[in-house]
Formats: C-alpha cells, structure tokens, sequence
C-alpha cells in the first residue's frame, strides 16, 4: 500500500508533465491475478474526476498572467463631418487622432496577479485532494471486490462440507440411526449456503461495476481477480502522521492559500480606495493655406492625463468589508479543518491497529479452536456421541468466523489507505505497515 501511494504522490508532484510522458494504459487487469498497483496506475490516469481536476488546475495557472496585465490602450479617430472643420486662429481642425492608456494604482497589479496565483495554488491542492480521494475510493472498490471473491471461496468450501454433513446425515438416516429431520435441516442449510453465493454473486458483479467507473470503463468490462494482501502488521506513530498530515494534507494546505488569497484581497480591496490613472495622446490635423500666420497648417499634438474620482465610495467600502470577512472564514475554515485532521488521524490509527490485532487473534487461537471444535463435533455426531444440531453449529461458527477474518484484512488495507489519504501521501518511514 505505502509503495503504490508512494507512486501516486511522486505522479502528483509532477503532474504538471505532458500526459503523454505517463507510462502507456494498457495494464493488464482483465484476466489472471490484477495488482492494486496496476488499478492505482489507470485510475489515476483515466478517471475522469481527476482529469477534471487537473483542467481546472492548469485553467487557473493560467489567470495570473491575465490578472497582472495592463488593459488594452483605446485608440480614438475624431473625423470632421463640416467641410471647413473647427476653425482655429492656426487653420481649420480636420481630423484627430488619439491614444490613451490606463494605468492602476501602484500596487494593484501585482496584487492582483498575487491574488490570482494563490487561487491557482488552492486549484492545484484540490487536484492533489482529488487524485488522493480517488485513489482511496478505488482501495476500497479493490479489496471489497477481494472481500467478496474470498466470500465467495468460502461459502464453496462450506458447500463443499455440508454436502459431505447431508451424505453422512441421509446415510445414517436410511439405517436409522438418526432422525429424517436431520437430513432435511442439512438440506436447508444447504439452500441458506446456495442463496448467500447467489448474493456474493450479485454484489461482485456490483462490486466490479464500481471498480470499472472509477477507472472509466464500461461497466461489464472484464476485471482479474484480486490478489490477496499480506497479513496486516501495524507499527503506530501517531505523532509523526499527525505532524504529516498537517504539512502535506491538501485540503490544509488548499485552506491556507485561500486564507493568503483572502489576505492579499483584503489589501486590494484597500488599495482600491486610490484613483488609476489614464495616460493619453492627441494628434490634430490642421487645414493649411487659410491663414496669414506664420503657423497656418500647422499639426497640434498634445498629452492627455486623466484621473479617477472615486468619491462614491459605497462599492470600495462593500468591498472592503467582504474581503474581511472572507478571511475570517478562512481562518475559522482552516483551524476547523486542523482539528478535524487531528481527529481522523488518532480515529484511523485505532482502527488499523485493532483490525491488524483482531486478524492475528483470528489467525493464532479463533480460527484454529473454531476448526478443532468443528473436526470433534463431526467425529462425535460420526459415532453418535453428538447431534447434528451441535455440529451445524460449529460448521456455522468456523464459516463466520473465516469470513470475519477477511473482515478484519480488508478493514486494515481501507483504514491505511485512508491514513495515507489524511496524511497528505504515503506514510512516513516511522510507522506504518511493516
């Protein structure tokens, strides 16, 4: 699990490479064993929710440039409709032309493109959030369609053992040594096994339909049968991820660039009390030949300057105060999410230690008592020392507790992976999954 997040985090980091510079899609997952790494890698590279994201990332890197731009100089062209023009003691004005340029307020277009540049930081860190929750959900579409092909082995195997019960049942019966009731509960716990198979069925085909969206593919693509994960060990070091989680988890770091952006807005909005400025030239075109002066026909140049007059100040001062709010949001958004990350940190670091503890409370004494229980219970009802009642009940207790141990592997694979998806990426070498 730490190698293939690992894997995703290093793609993360470098995600603003061609696409093309990816290694190929064509993993095989549709027959045989398929690893997670292999979903991981096509997830990541065909998901649409991720492609969305990295869109949205490479749109906003590109609104800087556009925020700290001058606007566009207004060319103006005055033509004389009159035929003699405005008269003027140098000649008659014909045509003029004119160029103008605004220019804000030392400070605003670099706050702007400041502004701007956060914006795009708080898009990339929802790409990274993004990437990190796909990945999680594809885990666990992973190893709940595991959970569902080890059921399925299970309940067979269980199939397999009460046919051998109803044999051994009916033949006792037709000497009678035992009951026919006997034979007809084998019977019925035969259907009750044949009906649970025919819902493992139906849920992995459900569970494969999920696995397949999430990678973007058809729904009844085919898909490999999932390897099994090692036995779960756990090494806790719940300081080390907590200290992780708060450097490298996107939704932190996307909430401190929007409390920065909020900030750096607050002081636009400031700013924007301040005129802008508007720079200009004019070139007149005067008629020769209908003076005596020594200037007849002569052109007129000028330079223009114009300034804003912000005296309704109604719009500023809304301003002024949204932007101050807005950083109050964002300051009381990330401190909530700080303490919410503390939280699912310690939550989810008990959750794996208990699953990797119950699995090897399973895997040295449950397991092993529960098949011992069930080998005498068969010898006992063999030679009549034991109802078949007594004997369902030890089959029924070695099934639910197989099942419960998968429980218990599969719940360590998911509480890792959303560890990892908390902490920001892979785990620190301090801890984790030995």
């Amino acid at each position: 699990m730490v190698v293939c997040f690992g894997l995703l985090f290093a793609a993360v980091l470098n995600a603003a490479e061609p696409i093309a510079s990816a290694p190929p899609s064509s993993i095989a997952i549709s027959t045989g064993n398929m690893s997670l790494n292999s979903i991981l890698e096509l997830a990541r590279k065909n998901n649409p929710e991720i492609q969305a994201a990295r869109h949205a990332w490479a749109a906003a890197e590109n609104v800087p440039e556009q925020a700290r731009a001058l606007d566009d100089p207004t060319l103006g062209i005055s033509r004389m409709l009159t035929k003699a023009g405005v008269q003027t003691t140098e000649g008659p004005m014909m045509d003029q032309f004119s160029i103008s340029q605004k220019i804000p307020f030392w400070g605003k277009r670099a706050l702007r493109g400041q502004a701007a540049s956060l914006a795009a930081g708080v898009a990339y860190q929802a790409f990274r959030a993004k990437s990190l929750e796909i990945m999680d959900r594809a885990v666990r579409a992973y190893y709940g369609l595991y959970f569902l092909d080890k059921t399925a082995d299970i309940l067979a195997e269980q199939q397999s053992v009460l046919n051998r019960f109803s044999r051994s049942a009916i033949r006792k019966y037709a000497v009678g040594k035992a009951p026919e009731t006997e034979a007809l509960r084998a019977q019925v716990e035969l259907a009750k096994i044949e009906n649970d198979l025919v819902t493992a069925e139906e849920e992995q085909q459900s569970a494969r339909a999920r696995l397949n969206a999430l990678l973007d593919r058809s729904a009844l693509a085919p898909l490999g049968r999932p390897q099994r994960p090692d036995s779960p060990i756990f090494r806790w070091d719940e300081t080390a991820w907590s200290r992780q989680a708060l450097t490298q988890r996107p939704e932190i770091l996307a909430l401190e660039a929007l409390k920065n952006k909020n900030a750096v807005e607050r002081r636009l909005a400031i700013r924007n009390y301040f005129p802008d400025l508007t720079l200009g030239y004019q070139y007149s075109e005067i008629g020769g030949g209908t003076t005596n002066i020594p200037y007849d026909g002569r052109d007129v140049q000028a330079l223009t300057f114009g300034l804003d007059l912000p005296i309704w100040l109604g719009k500023e001062n809304a301003a002024l105060r949204q932007s101050r709010e807005n950083l109050a949001a964002s300051r009381s958004g990330l401190a909530a999410m700080i303490d919410q990350t503390g939280y699912e940190v310690d939550d989810l670091c008990v959750k794996a230690d208990t699953a990797a503890r119950l699995f090897k409370l399973y895997q040295d004494a449950v397991l092993p008592q529960a098949q011992a229980a069930l080998d005498s219970s068969q010898s006992s009802y063999e030679v009549g020392k034991t109802s078949f009642l007594s004997l369902l009940d030890s089959e029924r207790s070695l099934l639910s507790f197989e099942l419960d141990q998968e429980r218990h592997r599969v719940d360590f694979e998911i509480d890792i992976a959303d560890l990892e998806r908390v902490s920001g990426g892979p785990l620190s070498a301090a801890g984790g999954k030995k």
